[in-house]
């Protein structure tokens, strides 16, 4: 299942906003920023995989 444009900008945020982060725990904030990471490695994968049959 891959996050839609708005379910990024909202982990994005949460990533980013002192209040959330002040409620989460560490790990908690280490997941959120884990998952934004994995997320954008999975969508770079994709383009080149994309690329690579195009120019095929």
């Amino acid at each position: 299942m891959m996050l839609s444009d708005k379910e990024l900008e909202y982990l994005k945020e949460l990533e980013n906003n002192r209040e959330i982060v002040y409620l989460l725990n560490t790990r908690e904030c280490e997941l959120i920023s884990k998952l934004i990471r994995s997320y954008k490695e999975i969508q770079r994968q994709l383009r080149a995989l994309q690329i690579s049959k195009e120019t095929d």
